[in-house]
């Protein structure tokens, strides 16, 4: 016979403490798709605009990291965001893994991205509702990346959940979340898996300075995720004949083919939701 006294709430336990990214990552999970859709003109206007530099160029001579962060981590969580606002605290908390956010600190982010017409605030203080607006900053209404089908593969580019679960978007400061972003945008087309760019050619292309874009590279590197090859070219113009070239590409879990496999997979579960007819 047991004689230990009942206890009904022997498996009844409070969970560890959460962190910010702890509380992040449960968000991001619940978004189930993966990986967030960002329009590729936000990094740069398409090569039939006379002035290719675009948004993400303000937020890097603006030194407008905190905005950056709110509006990346918006995209990322939007499909958990439709009808159910998140209050501006918890938008400080989940926002806080870097450094610690208030939430006043989120309010003038997204008040920042407000200014730049990538977002609509209304509702209340405390919980407003924040919608992403396009990413051209044209303050037109947002429509899911890809829902049109001119744009699969070439209007936008993803970014992999792994950037903020495995803490790379608090160790990266602004110039490596910006070369990032901007080597995502160039290497989203599985054709073309890797990229080459001059740091001369940094300001023409993406509005950012050479030094900038050098530091962004460095980050990269140092986090282990750039792949980089340097091949010498015949160049009649050259005072050498021969000029380099540097091609760089991301590598796993943020490569061109990591990225397609990431899409399949979100298609394929979409697809096995559907009822049948």
């Amino acid at each position: 016979m047991n004689n230990e006294p009942f206890d009904p709430f022997a498996d009844v336990q409070s969970d560890p403490d959460p962190t910010p990214a702890s509380h992040r990552a449960e968000l991001l999970h619940d978004a189930q798709r993966g990986y967030a859709q960002i329009r590729k003109v936000f990094v740069q206007q398409p090569n039939t605009s006379a002035v290719r530099p675009s948004l993400l160029a303000k937020f890097v001579t603006g030194r407008k990291e905190r905005a950056l962060d709110a509006f990346l981590l918006l995209h990322a969580l939007q499909p958990i965001l439709e009808g159910t606002p998140l209050p501006l605290s918890t938008w400080a908390r989940v926002l806080s893994s870097k450094t610690v956010w208030q939430p006043g600190d989120a309010l003038r982010a997204f008040r920042t991205l407000e200014g730049l017409r990538l977002v609509s605030i209304s509702g209340g203080r405390s919980r407003p509702t924040i919608a992403p607006l396009l990413e051209d900053g044209s303050g037109s209404p947002w429509t899911r990346p890809g829902s049109d089908t001119t744009e699969e593969g070439t209007g936008y580019f993803t970014i992999p959940f792994e950037y903020w679960t495995t803490g790379l978007a608090d160790r990266l400061a602004l110039p490596g979340k910006a070369v990032f972003l901007i080597t995502l945008k160039e290497t989203q087309n599985p054709k073309n898996p890797a990229f080459n760019m001059a740091y001369e050619r940094a300001s023409d292309w993406y509005g950012i300075s050479e030094r900038s874009v050098e530091r962004g590279f460095a980050e990269l590197s140092r986090e282990n995720v750039l792949l980089t090859r340097t091949v010498r070219k015949s160049d009649a113009r050259h005072p050498l004949g021969m000029r380099s070239e540097h091609w760089r590409a991301l590598d796993s879990p943020y490569s061109s083919p990591d990225r397609q496999r990431l899409q399949a997979a979100a298609q394929s579960a979409i697809t096995r939701r559907r009822p049948s007819p």
